[in-house]
Order: structure tokens, then C-alpha cells, then sequence
């Protein structure tokens, strides 16, 4: 067996370094435990003592070796320093943040702003009072027409700030410990301002406004149509600056309640407008009907004279409604056609004759004449002019007279009857085919004188009887004529072949019941040629030519009328042609019918 020879320097020197190191080991864990104990290090353990300790309980066999052990540094010893500084730290700006916080109850936070006004930091009370004085400042600026501006002034209508406590209904919005978030998220409010003023002070200062000065108003006007030189336009509408009073003192009331600083009349819609302007649709339409109107004439012819009605006289008849529809006022068509008629109607007017003997006389029109048919014309003309169509006219007439002249209506065919000198005429287109003597009523019986005055042929028959009651005695009569021509009811022109003399003076007691008699033969041209309508004029002359009477042979009467008044057959048929017997000392006969007038 081998001997093996240990050195015991090198081994005591082994045991000395396991000594120190197990001394380390131990006093590195009671500073372990400590700082366990205080919680501030977690044990630590190195790879080798582990790996031998899981060896050792393993219980592996062998010999024991000794592995070499690497010396541990000396560890320091930690300081609690810090950690006090970190926790002082901490609990200063503790107190500061919960100092702000507390300074923020009553205060508002940065950045705070209130109807624009910088409140930061300032207290209820402080923005009360701010908001006072921006109130005592307070205009009201009213923006016009034209770029214009005027203002009214809070003292001048006792415009005052009264709290209601909105401003601290702000300040509790507000948490005062969370017054940090307001340096990252500024705050800005708006509070209705309570404020009071006086509504009787508002009105007079908006009154004293240029705005509502009469010298600086002007009214708004409505578009037209002016009549020009050349017929119609349309004249634009006048905007005006005239204020409506009530809605400018009205939107002034709540501009000064809201708290407003500023208002706009013309964007508010305070201004008076013209109701039509000149792109009414209306107004247009009126337009054309009055420019159809203004080449519009109605001429009415009459004679050889005419008169024209054109749109400068209907103009004031003219009624146009809004929707351009023409109406005429009916009084004055009617006038109108009522002064056409005066100027040439002769119906019933005093007239210049011209008479055979060359006298010039004034008759008047009894049934001759022209008279025209007012209300037939007045509803013609008023359905043309609403036609809006020019026209020309002869018009209607309810008597009418064998022509039209300058003096008078009688013309170149006529009967002419001289009272005083008790001679007619019968001229026809200007020639005298009959001037004989006649004999007309009697003068010196009431009733029985023939009537003066211009008159019409209005009827003519042959054969005709004359039937009637004399006036005086009453007795009726039925006679026959050959030729009966009445003018004036009973009263005519007709053949007396009872008479045997003419003219003179035989109509002063001796005359007819007011009719012209005359010679058979005389008053059978006249028949043959007259026509109805021919004018008649019976006049008085002032110049007696002093003629008598003049006996004319007259055919005898061949009808026999009996007691009835009926025309019979006489039994003898022989003709009786000698002249007439009877003189002119009988009574006239004859009449017609209800008149005494043969």
C-alpha cells in the first residue's frame, strides 16, 4: 500500500478561508434576515452553495472534495435618505395641490372665461362686479340702411346689472380640486346677464335716432303705370328708408333683454316696403290692357260730320282692377252719348226756315227731327270700349228726319203752309210742283186752328172717310176724301170738294176744323208724289200779301157714306160731274175720327 504524505501548511491555511467564509456566510445572513425582516431585499443565493446543498441532500457517496470557493466582495450597507426625501416630496406637493384646491372653492379656475370677460382666480363677488361694469359700459349699436350706424347708450335708458346668483351657479359647476384639469382644458361660459331697464327711456332714445327723423324718412312707394307722351310704363317702386316703429321698439326690447350689443333693421326686416313693385305680375297685365287703350277710338258718323271718341276722354271712365280687367262707369257712357244726342238730335228744337216768299222764319220741331236712341248707343259703347277694339258707328235712332243740315233737317223736299196768306207749297228734290191757295182751320173758333210747327208726312191714304162730332154743336159727321195726308193726329192735308173757293181770308170764320183743305186736283200731285217722312212746316208769316180767296172748280162728290158711317153704293149710277154746290158758307164736314180737324 502507498503512503501518502499530506501537508498540513497548506491544509490549515484551507481551514482558515472556510472559517472566514463560513463567518462571511453567517453575518451575510443575519443582513439578510434583517433586510427581509424589513421588507426591503429579497435573499439571494449564489449557483455553487445551491448546487451543494442539493447535493448534499441527496446524500451522494464518495469522498467528500473540497471546491474552491471564490472570495465575495464586501457589500455595502443602503442608505434610508432617499426614500425620506421622495416621501417629503410627495407630501409638499400633496399639501400644494390640496392648497390650490381649497384656494379654488371660491375662486374660478384659470383660463376661465365668462360672456368673455378673464375671470381666472377671481371670486364670485369680483366677476359680479365685472360683469357690473362691463353692463355700466353697455351700447347698443343699430346698424341702418345705407352703412349707417347709430347708438344708444345704457345710461340713457337706465340699462343697470341685478345678480340672480348665475354667476355662482357657475362657480359650483366648477369642482375645486380638479382646478389642474383647467390649465389643459380652459373653461368658457355664457350667462344670460340679468339686467333691467327702462322701456319708456328705450322709446324715446330709439325715437331721437336720424332713423326716425321726418326730415330723413322717406316713404316707400309702390311701382305705377305713368302715362307718357307715348302711351303707358311702369315707374319702378321707391324702397324708402321708413321704419316700422312697433317692430323696430320691439326687436330694440329683446336686443336690450338678451343683452345684445348690436342690431340689424334691414336684416331684421324693419323697414316699410312698397306693396307692389314693378315686376308685379299684375301691374304688367294692367299695363297691356291700358296700352291697348291708348290707340283705341270709337268715330261716330252722322251726316257728313263726325265725332270721334278717343282714349283722352274714356280715360276717366276706365276702372282697371289689380288683375288688369277693364271696366267703363256706366254715368259716364251714358252722359257722354247723352251730349252726342243734344249736339244733333232736332226732335223737338227750335229751327231756321227759309220760306217761299223769302222770309226767314223759326219753327219749332213738333214730330221732325232726329232723335237718337240714348240707351240702345250707351250699352253699344259700353261693350266696345270694354272690347278694347277701335270701331266706327252710324247710330240708332228712334225718330229720324229726311236729311241733316247746317240751319235745319228739312231739305229739298217739303210742304210749306203759310198761315197769314193761306198758300201752300210742295216742293220736291228741290222743285215746286204744287203752290196753290188752301183754306186751313178756323181762326176764330178755339181749338180749331191749324198748329204751327215743323212736322212729318207720318201716314197717306186714298179714299179715305173722315170721321167726327163738331166741337161747337156736337153733331157727327162722316166724310169722304179722296186724298187724306195727316201730320199732327187729326190734322192733315186732304182734297174738300165741297169747297168752291181758296185762299183769302175764308179760314177767319169760315175755316176748317183744322185742316188744310185744298183744291182736289192740288192735293192729288202732292198725294201721288210725297212720301212718308216728308217734313211739313206751318209757319205764320209776317208779311200779308193781301191775295183773296180764289174760286177753284172742284169735281163732285160720287161716294154716298150712310148714317153709319159707311161708304155705299148710290143706286143710281149716273155721275154727278157738275161743280160743287155748296158754297163755302156751310160748315166743313169732315174730321178724322176722334179729331177736329177737316
Amino acid at each position: 500500500m502507498k503512503e501518502i504524505t499530506l501537508n498540513d501548511g497548506p491544509k490549515r491555511k484551507r481551514r482558515r478561508d472556510r472559517s472566514r467564509t463560513e463567518g462571511s456566510r453567517r453575518e451575510g445572513s443575519r443582513e439578510e434576515r434583517h433586510r427581509r425582516a424589513e421588507g426591503l431585499e429579497q435573499p439571494q443565493r449564489t449557483p455553487g452553495s445551491e448546487r451543494s446543498r442539493r447535493e448534499g441532500s441527496q446524500g451522494r457517496p464518495g469522498r467528500y472534495e473540497q471546491q474552491p470557493v471564490k472570495p465575495e466582495l464586501p457589500k455595502k450597507k443602503h442608505s434610508r435618505t432617499p426614500l425620506i426625501v421622495v416621501g417629503i416630496v410627495v407630501l409638499i406637493m400633496v399639501a400644494v395641490y390640496l392648497g390650490f384646491g381649497v384656494y379654488y372653492m371660491d375662486r374660478f379656475f384659470p383660463g376661465t372665461t365668462v360672456n368673455g370677460i378673464d375671470v381666472s382666480g377671481k371670486t364670485v363677488k369680483e366677476v359680479e362686479n365685472l360683469v357690473a361694469n362691463q353692463v355700466q359700459d353697455y351700447v347698443l349699436r343699430v346698424h341702418e340702411k345705407d352703412n349707417k350706424t347709430e347708438q344708444i347708450d345704457g345710461a340713457d335708458i337706465q340699462f343697470e346689472y341685478v345678480s340672480d346668483g348665475a354667476a355662482q351657479q357657475l362657480k359650483y359647476s366648477q369642482n375645486s380640486f380638479l382646478w389642474i384639469n383647467a390649465y389643459f382644458h380652459p373653461q368658457e361660459y355664457t350667462m344670460t346677464t340679468p339686467t333691467v331697464y327702462n322701456k319708456a327711456k328705450l322709446k324715446e332714445a330709439m325715437e331721437k335716432l336720424d332713423a326716425f327723423d321726418s326730415d330723413k324718412v322717406t316713404e316707400p312707394k309702390d311701382a305705377y303705370i305713368d302715362e307718357t307722351s307715348s302711351g303707358f310704363e311702369i315707374v319702378e317702386e321707391v324702397e324708402g328708408n321708413q321704419l316700422d316703429e312697433d317692430k323696430v321698439y320691439e326687436l330694440l326690447c329683446q336686443a336690450v333683454t338678451d343683452g345684445k350689443t348690436e342690431v340689424n333693421l334691414e336684416e331684421s326686416d324693419c323697414y316699410l316696403k312698397p306693396k307692389k313693385t314693378s315686376d308685379n305680375k299684375k301691374l304688367k297685365k294692367k299695363l297691356a290692357s291700358l296700352q291697348k287703350y291708348w290707340d283705341m277710338t270709337v268715330t261716330y258718323e252722322i251726316g257728313d260730320a263726325s265725332d270721334v271718341l278717343d282714349y283722352q276722354t274714356f280715360k276717366d271712365w276706365m276702372t282697371v282692377d289689380s288683375s288688369g280687367n277693364v271696366s267703363f262707369d256706366w254715368n259716364h257712357i251714358a252722359d257722354w252719348i247723352g251730349q252726342l244726342a243734344d249736339k244733333y238730335d232736332t226732335f223737338g228744337t227750335d229751327e231756321t226756315f227759309h220760306t217761299s216768299l223769302g222770309e226767314t222764319v223759326t219753327v219749332t220741331s213738333m214730330n221732325y227731327g232726329w232723335k237718337m236712341d240714348e240707351e240702345t248707343e250707351a250699352a253699344w259703347l259700353d261693350e266696345t270700349l270694354k272690347s278694347g277694339e277701335s270701331a266706327t258707328r252710324q247710330p240708332q235712332w228712334l225718330e229720324s228726319a229726311m236729311a241733316r243740315g247746317e240751319e235745319n233737317d228739312i231739305g229739298d223736299t217739303y210742304v210749306e203752309i203759310d198761315i197769314t196768306n193761306q198758300r201752300m207749297w210742295f216742293y220736291k228734290d228741290g222743285q215746286c210742283l204744287v203752290d196753290t191757295p188752301v183754306v186751313t182751320g178756323d181762326a176764330t173758333k178755339d181749338g180749331y186752328e191749324t198748329p204751327l210747327g215743323l212736322y212729318c208726312l207720318f201716314d197717306k191714304e186714298a179714299k179715305a172717310i173722315l170721321r167726327g162730332a163738331d166741337n161747337l154743336t156736337g153733331k157727327s159727321y162722316n166724310t169722304p176724301v179722296d186724298y187724306w195726308m195727316p201730320f199732327n193726329g187729326g190734322v192733315g192735308i186732304h182734297d174738300a170738294k165741297w169747297r168752291a173757293s181758296f185762299g183769302g181770308t175764308l179760314y177767319q170764320g169760315n175755316g176748317s176744323h183744322g185742316c188744310v183743305n185744298t183744291p182736289w186736283d192740288q192735293a192729288g200731285i202732292i198725294f201721288d208724289n210725297i212720301e212718308i217722312g216728308t217734313p211739313i212746316v206751318v209757319y205764320k208769316s209776317s208779311i200779308n200779301q193781301g191775295t183773296g180767296s180764289v174760286a177753284i172748280s172742284q169735281p163732285a162728290e160720287t161716294r154716298v157714306i150712310n148714317e153709319q158711317g159707311v161708304e155705299v153704293t148710290p143706286e143710281s149710277s149716273a155721275a154727278d160731274t157738275t161743280t160743287g154746290t155748296t158754297t163755302d158758307t156751310l160748315s166743313d164736314p169732315t174730321s178724322y175720327t176722334a179729331i177736329d180737324g177737316q
